[in-house]
């Protein structure tokens, strides 16, 4: 592993568990696999206090642990993804909170600081199911006032949520919905595997299954056995996945507060009971309660796909407006159900098709993850009214209700509530008009979006009128990984040198004379941007001597510009730099650590205004604002780490 990731995960492991876990994880790191007493004998510690912290680590899914046999001894390995991950925390409560409220953030919050948790620890810790007393670490009750999200260990002064979980079944309709979406994943026993061995038993499995011979050379055996092997993974994963039959509970259903009717009886559309109660349209009045031995843990590679959604949405906002960015931010979350399983299949069982095959999704889904509240026709002339359609009807003053002449005509006469006008009808035959005008807006705002010049999406199948689009990932992120280079040469550089690595990368390998040629610049000072660049690892020289002597007068230099290597090198410069920043935070601490130590009093806290002085309060909101400047950049550098890394699938973390 590289070594300023080592560092920077020790780091992390240091704020959040300890120095025991960040000791344990260090030796693992530094050494690779390791037994216990092994790791006990190099990292000089006893070897209880080595399972102690190897628990910790293994509850927190940091570390990876296999046996070959049952009496072998286990070999235990980093998971350096998953300590890394520990300082993305906030934005993937950020995620969660935006698309699914503050309850779910709430609910995904405690999952992250637990590691993995238990269906009926959780219920028991949010006090709402009789049973265990035991403390698990969960923020449960309604008097007590969460800490904020941390990254280092402190927490960031921030607003905290007044919305709480407050009944079983709002619980279970949290983590199934955080389940369908991938939020949430469930715990295989499989999961703590490190890749290496899990191959080798998938490879084993194929060869006493299929082939007792243990002969798979040739190519077409290569090929019938590569093939077998990517089919038993896929097996494994659908086995080891969350699925409503094996992992729902068996005791029913719960039912809502208030909810006292027969779910086999299909409610009426205008949202009328048969009781003539009203209820609410968007709330299902029976949660299937999930298993309490249930095991969930959040899927970071998923919330990625979010992040980089957002990434590209913002993109997309800046060059197009608003509404066009909202449409392509559904258009992007409706496809992360559908790049995992896309992308798995282009990796094994694709690589021969000609033609690349892109996730899609139809123009209703689209419909259905926008916001209904967004102008859609405003920013487009000619493809509608600027009114607003929520769920395709419009709000602009008031409607006039038009009978419609199929429904006159069996005597069918609408019936107009005195609030009717105030509001909108989600059903008949308007609502129907109305969606099909909104979807024809999304479809105008997609034609924008594929005509500009990143060509953000495109029609699944070209050259036809489907309803279905895609999106060209991995073009996007190249662009987006292109962006991030340049802004940080210019940033550090200057203009100049950005205009001459965009020349090096565009044209290739060039001599002094033609760089300066093409940039319009004087020889002298190219020489010096070079060898500034040079000295930087950004740009390389090639030496073609003209002769054996290899004299540099009677030698030809070919500069070039490498992507690969400025992506590695800027990526480990970043992971210096954020946990020089994380390393800072302690020393500011400590400069503040007598009025710090004052404010969290448990007399004083929440009434800082009131029981401190004019001094003191200054002092406090001196040191958060220090905080929060240091984590806000360690946030904006996760940002550069997950473009650099985890958009484009090719991951250069370990390069060094």
């Amino acid at each position: 592993m590289a070594q300023n990731l080592v560092e920077l995960c020790a780091i992390l492991i240091e704020n959040h568990l300890g120095d025991l876990a960040a000791q344990i994880f260090t030796t693992l790191a530094e050494h690779g696999r390791l037994s216990a007493p092994t790791l006990a004998a190099h990292a000089n510690i006893p070897l209880i206090r080595t399972y102690t912290g190897l628990a910790t680590l293994l509850e927190e899914q940091l570390v990876l642990h296999h046996a070959a046999e049952e009496d072998a001894p286990t070999y235990y390995s980093v998971s350096w993804r998953n300590a890394y991950n520990l300082v993305r925390h906030i934005n993937v409560v950020s995620l969660v909170i935006e698309r699914h409220g503050e309850a779910a953030g709430q609910v995904v919050k405690n999952i992250l600081q637990l590691g993995h948790a238990r269906v009926g620890d959780l219920t028991d810790a949010y006090n709402l199911a009789p049973g265990s007393k035991r403390d698990s670490g969960v923020e449960t009750g309604a008097h007590h006032v969460p800490e904020a999200v941390m990254v280092n260990g402190a927490a960031k002064s921030q607003a905290t949520s007044n919305q709480r979980v407050t009944s079983a079944s709002e619980l279970h309709s949290i983590l199934r919905t955080l389940l369908r979406f991938g939020i949430l994943v469930k715990v295989g026993t499989r999961t703590l595997m490190p890749i290496a061995d899990l191959q080798e038993q998938l490879q084993e499995a194929v060869i006493v299954d299929q082939f007792p011979d243990r002969k798979v050379t040739g190519p077409k055996k290569a090929k019938e056995f590569a093939l077998a092997v990517n089919e038993l993974k896929r097996k494994w994963r659908r086995d080891d996945a969350f699925s409503n039959n094996s992992d729902a509970s068996s005791r029913g259903a719960i039912k809502r507060p208030g909810e006292h009717f027969n779910p086999n009886k299909r409610p009426k559309l205008n949202g009328i009971k048969p009781n003539g109660h009203v209820i609410n349209v968007d709330c299902e009045p029976l949660v299937s309660k999930l298993s309490l031995d249930l095991i969930v843990r959040v899927d970071f590679m998923r919330c990625s796909l979010g992040l980089r959604s957002q990434r590209l949405q913002k993109l997309a906002k800046r060059l197009l407006g608003s509404a066009t960015g909202a449409v392509y931010g559904a258009l992007l979350q409706a496809l992360e159900d559908k790049v995992c399983s896309v992308r798995g299949e282009s990796d094994e069982s694709a690589k021969d098709d000609a033609e690349k095959v892109l996730p899609s999704a139809d123009l209703s889904q689209i419909a259905e993850l926008l916001d209904p509240n967004i102008d859609l026709g405003s920013s487009i002339r000619g493809v509608g009214t600027s009114k607003r359609l929520p769920n395709g009807t419009g709000t602009n003053g008031k409607r006039k209700h038009a009978i419609d002449n199929e429904f006159a005509e069996i005597g069918i006469k609408p019936e107009i509530s005195e609030s009717e006008d105030d509001e909108p009808t989600t059903n008949g035959l308007s609502s129907y008009r109305n969606h099909a005008k909104r979807v024809k807006m999304i479809e105008a705002h997609l034609l924008l979006l594929q005509e500009h010049s990143k060509e953000f999406c495109k029609r699944a199948r070209a050259g036809s009128t489907s309803t279905e689009w895609g999106v060209d990932f991995e073009t996007l992120t190249d662009g987006l990984i292109q962006a991030e280079l340049d802004t940080t040469i210019v940033a550090r550089f200057g203009s100049t040198h950005l205009r001459v690595v965009r020349l090096l990368r565009e044209r290739g390998k060039l001599e002094e004379k033609q760089v300066a040629s093409f940039a319009m610049t004087r020889i002298k000072d190219v020489r010096a941007v070079l060898t500034e660049l040079q000295s930087e690892s950004l740009a390389e020289a090639q030496e073609l001597p003209k002769d054996n002597q290899r004299q540099p007068s009677r030698t030809t230099y070919l500069w070039y510009f490498d992507p690969q290597r400025a992506q590695s090198l800027i990526l480990q410069q970043t992971y210096k730099a954020m946990a020089r920043t994380l390393q800072r935070i302690p020393v500011e601490r400590e400069r503040f650590r007598t009025i710090i130590e004052k404010a969290e009093r448990t007399d004083i806290k929440g009434q800082e205004q009131e029981k401190l002085e004019t001094h003191e309060r200054q002092l406090l909101r001196e040191w958060r604002e220090i905080e929060e400047r240091l984590l806000t950049q360690v946030s904006r550098m996760d940002e550069v780490v997950m473009i650099l890394r985890d958009c484009s699938g090719r991951d250069v973390s370990l390069a060094t």
